[in-house]
């Protein structure tokens, strides 16, 4: 199978590129730079690259002609930014993507959406099922509105379309969470939020990708989204302990402080405001958004994808995380 593939430099891309050709398939990529490290190591394993950018109309024609199936996988990712950032890469390019996946007649079209696209509701058992809500935040509101267009834009154009949400990534070339967390641990900068006692959703990213292969092949994956957690449909582990097993995997102190809701979320108001009046380009340690998302009372269901599709889970959440976080520590000189 061939497959056209956005966002290959991303930590779930170049897994995705890994797991793919070892299975046997092509994998061709869409790239900034091919003299980019990252570029080069893709190259190495056998990604075909192809320079350009999700607004690169012909960069795009590139990278899908004679494809099987367009994995979409390029986001600006985070909890700050500018929203039209936001708009221009989650928005505008899965338009252009799609668009291009059609005019090379591409037959599915497999989008890496995320959890986000529920609207991060305080409590519950969300299965695919769950309506599709906007909650205010740029990351969260444009991944909502990308995987609609792709659905509705794609079908449109005769394109298989299907949508694959994870909540939060971790596994190798993770960037943000378990990284974040080691530095907030090794500076004893880490605060938990109401005692860190409600579920944290994650995901090992050889799961995403999994799923993501699996949909890209099955028929019953066509016209359909799917939740991918470590946990499938059990009950994930709390923020405490996730935490506390990468500290006690890094050999660093556990957390000790933690903060009421009420009062962690206008502090963290304050630093966000800050940071924007300094026109900072790094994120503030805190802001309203993360202290909600630590605080929801919620179990993202992924059974759906084991029913259908015969997905199995590999990994139990606390022994791969710690997995991931020894192996960082050395990198990072914690």
């Amino acid at each position: 199978m061939q497959f056209a593939v956005t966002g290959v430099t991303s930590g779930v891309g170049r897994r995705f590129a890994e797991m793919a050709l070892a299975q046997g398939h092509q994998v061709r990529g869409l790239v900034r730079s091919p003299q980019r490290d990252d570029a080069r190591a893709l190259a190495a394993l056998g990604v075909e690259v192809v320079a350009g950018t999700l607004h690169n109309v012909a960069a795009l024609s590139e990278l899908c002609a004679g494809a099987d199936v367009a994995v979409h996988m390029a986001a600006h990712v985070g909890d700050w930014g500018d929203r039209a950032l936001f708009e221009q890469v989650n928005v505008q390019g899965t338009q252009l993507t799609v668009e291009a996946a059609a005019r090379a007649r591409v037959k599915r079209f497999v989008q890496l959406s995320s959890t986000a696209v529920y609207g991060r509701p305080q409590r519950g058992r969300v299965t695919e099922d769950w309506p599709m809500k906007r909650c205010g935040a740029p990351y969260d509101d444009t991944k909502t509105e990308a995987e609609q267009l792709a659905f509705k834009r794609g079908q449109a154009l005769g394109l298989e379309v299907t949508a694959v949400r994870p909540p939060i990534i971790y596994g190798p070339y993770d960037r943000n969470f378990i990284p974040r967390t080691l530095r907030m641990l090794n500076n004893r900068a880490m605060v938990l939020i109401d005692g860190g006692h409600t579920p944290l959703n994650v995901v090992w990213v050889d799961h995403v990708v999994d799923v993501l292969l699996l949909t890209a092949h099955h028929p019953a994956a066509c016209g359909e989204t799917f939740n991918v957690m470590d946990c499938v449909s059990d009950k994930p582990p709390s923020v405490r302990e996730i935490v506390t097993t990468i500290a006690d995997a890094a050999a660093l102190p556990r957390p000790r402080l933690s903060v009421p809701a009420n009062v962690a979320t206008p502090i963290a108001a304050a630093l966000e405001r800050a940071y924007r009046l300094l026109n900072a380009k790094t994120p503030p340690p805190a802001t309203p958004f993360v202290v909600r998302l630590m605080t929801l009372e919620v179990i993202y269901d992924a059974s759906k994808a084991a029913r259908l599709l015969g997905w199995k889970s590999r990994l139990k959440p606390l022994v791969g995380v710690a997995r991931y976080a020894r192996q960082l520590v050395t990198k990072m000189g914690v």
